[in-house]
């Protein structure tokens, strides 16, 4: 594990904190960890916020997310996640959006923090559909 870049991919706080001005709202925790994430996100789905109280594979995710938001969503944040989580579990397969960021972040050799990862992405979601 790179853990310099992992933290390098998480220091992008430019979506870092809640501004209260967007309408989809989500909070999620982590059953595994207790890793916590809130989301904000916008009516088009193309900006979020985020904070989290979570280890640094977590933030990397929602950094990453909040940067690719609408190319994701264009292309089924659903869809997405779950081909987040068959790499991570090694099975083969490419990520339907080519970030390499993301490439770097859900490789194998990350498989036990798969729900960390998984931890943004779910918020949104349920931000979307609640």
């Amino acid at each position: 594990m790179n853990e310099k870049k992992i933290i390098q991919i998480a220091a992008n706080t430019e979506s870092f904190g809640l501004e209260n001005k967007f309408p989809l709202k989500a909070k999620s925790k982590n059953k595994v960890c207790g890793d916590e994430i809130a989301v904000e996100v916008n009516k088009d789905i193309n900006e979020m916020r985020f904070e989290t109280q979570s280890c640094i594979f977590t933030q990397a995710s929602a950094a990453i997310l909040a940067n690719h938001l609408a190319k994701m969503h264009k292309l089924g944040l659903e869809k997405v996640l779950d081909a987040i989580k068959k790499k991570l579990n090694g099975e083969t397969g490419d990520l339907p959006i080519q970030i390499k960021d993301l490439d770097f972040l859900t490789h194998k050799d990350h498989k036990t923090r798969k729900e960390c990862i998984a931890l943004p992405f779910n918020a949104v979601i349920k931000a979307i559909h609640d």
